[in-house]
């Protein structure tokens, strides 16, 4: 994934995460319910989108560095 397409993800999660908030404190407004499950439902996506990329990295990075497998030092 290029820097361009991770950026516009976080940008739209950014969007989302804010009007997810703003639906929360405001509790008069009609079908807010609907609109908060469709925002979970599109938060959980682009969040896959943008992690199963670094997760599969860091797996491919284990599987080839000895290193990476050590336990960290407090």
């Amino acid at each position: 994934m290029s820097f361009r397409e991770r950026a516009h993800l976080r940008t739209r999660l950014r969007q989302v995460n804010m009007e997810y908030s703003a639906l929360v404190r405001e509790r008069s407004r009609e079908g807010r319910l609907v609109r908060m499950t469709a925002l979970k439902i599109q938060r959980l996506t682009i969040m896959s989108l943008l992690f199963s990329g670094e997760h599969r990295v860091a797996v491919a990075h284990r599987q080839m560095s000895p290193v990476a497998i050590l336990p960290r030092l407090p």
